[in-house]
């Protein structure tokens, strides 16, 4: 009898580490879709934020996986598969995601950085302009 109610606390524990984790990868997912967006918009600021918001949803993934995995050492039993493959399923959308942001951040650091390279040359040109502008004054002076 203890054993049988030890089962099934222990199962009980699994499925709420379980609904906690699938809740975290969803919230992780929706960060990641605003992430994003925050990416096309250039908020950078914003991008920041999630970036520590999703930091602390991935240390707590990574507690709830060493969680279940000594539950599941315990219950000799897997995850059901409808469980497992949600997970998968939002992992998967949250990767995707996040491949989408990299290129558009990506982006926006190229297109920087040639604007940069654009506004040197232009600062340079202009200096140029300017010092041989005063040398031509300095001489219709002298004149």
């Amino acid at each position: 009898m203890q054993k049988t109610e030890n089962i099934k606390n222990k199962s009980e524990s699994l499925i709420e580490i379980l609904t906690e984790q699938c809740s975290d990868l969803e919230n992780l997912l929706s960060l990641a879709r605003e992430e994003t967006n925050a990416a096309k918009q250039g908020n950078f600021g914003r991008i920041i934020d999630i970036y520590s918001e999703r930091d602390e949803i991935g240390k707590r993934l990574e507690t709830f996986q060493k969680q279940i995995t000594e539950l599941r050492e315990h219950l000799d039993e897997t995850i059901p598969n409808d469980v497992s493959n949600k997970i998968k399923e939002v992992v998967n959308l949250t990767l995707t995601q996040d491949k989408q942001t990299k290129k558009l951040l990506t982006t926006s650091r190229n297109e920087t950085a040639l604007e940069l390279k654009n506004l040197n040359n232009t600062q340079r040109n202009t200096n140029v302009y300017l010092k041989e502008r005063r040398k031509g004054l300095a001489f219709n002076k002298q004149v």
